[in-house]
Order: structure tokens, then C-alpha cells, then sequence
């Protein structure tokens, strides 16, 4: 599978660019708490990715990158399989990129010879509540 680099073009307008820096610089400035945000309503809470959630999409990278290194792949030759930059792959393998997409993961997944594979599972009554963030690890995706 040949993948192509996608650039899409910036389409924020400059007001749009000027809010969206204000805006950071403030967060900055203030350094609010999520419950501050949310209790402000700047945060919708459903959007927020819990820690469950992030452990489990590093756990998936972790398996990918060892597929990677399995296959004596090099982080370039992963970037220019699956069309993503090489700056990206190297967040992705070192937990900074907090919320990539499915279409990121699968075209990883790609470069690596995989599949991305969906499953879940049964969570813990405590974890049910609340659209699972109220405690416990959310069920694991697994790579195939």
C-alpha cells in the first residue's frame, strides 16, 4: 500500500488565528484546572480523554512501534510508508501526540505490515458510570 502526504490548506481566517493565540496565551497566564474549565464551561467534560483512555491508545503505540523495530523499520521508512510526517511518527512511538486520529493509527498500523483492530470489553460497575469516567481503565483496544 502506497500512501500519499495529504497537506490541507489553513483555512482559519487571521481573526480566527488571533483568537485561537489570545486564547492560549490566557490558558497560559491562568494555568486553569479541568474542573475549572469545565465548571466554567469551557470544557465540555465528554470531550475530555481520561487517563484510562490515553494509556490505552499508548499501549497500542507501544505495540506498534515494537512491530516496527520488530521489522528493523526506521521511524523515516514508517513516515514515508504511511505518509505521515516523520515529526509525527516520533510523537506518536513517544506519547506526544495525546488524541491521534483512527485514520493516524491505521495508516501506522499499515506501515507496519497491521491492521488496526477494534474490540472491547465488559468494564467494572464503577467505570460504567458516568460514560466510564468516573474511575477504572476503559476496555483495551488490541492490535491484530
Amino acid at each position: 500500500m502506497e500512501a500519499k502526504r495529504i497537506f490541507r490548506p489553513n483555512r482559519k481566517t487571521a481573526a480566527e488565528r488571533t483568537r485561537e493565540r489570545a486564547l492560549r496565551e490566557k490558558l497560559q497566564q491562568e494555568k486553569p484546572s479541568l474542573d475549572d474549565l469545565v465548571a466554567g464551561g469551557a470544557c465540555d467534560p465528554d470531550a475530555v480523554m481520561t487517563m484510562g483512555m490515553y494509556f490505552d491508545i499508548q499501549e497500542a503505540l507501544q505495540a506498534l512501534k515494537g512491530e516496527r523495530e520488530r521489522c528493523g523499520l526506521t521511524i523515516a521508512e514508517v513516515a514515508e510508508r504511511s505518509g505521515l510526517d516523520r515529526a509525527v511518527v516520533s510523537r506518536l512511538e513517544n506519547g506526544k501526540q495525546d488524541n491521534p486520529t483512527v485514520a493516524t493509527l491505521m495508516r501506522y498500523a499499515a506501515a507496519v505490515g497491521k491492521r488496526f483492530a477494534w474490540s472491547y470489553k465488559d468494564m467494572t460497575p464503577k467505570a460504567a458510570i458516568g460514560n466510564g469516567k468516573a474511575g477504572g481503565r476503559r476496555a483495551k483496544n488490541t492490535i491484530h
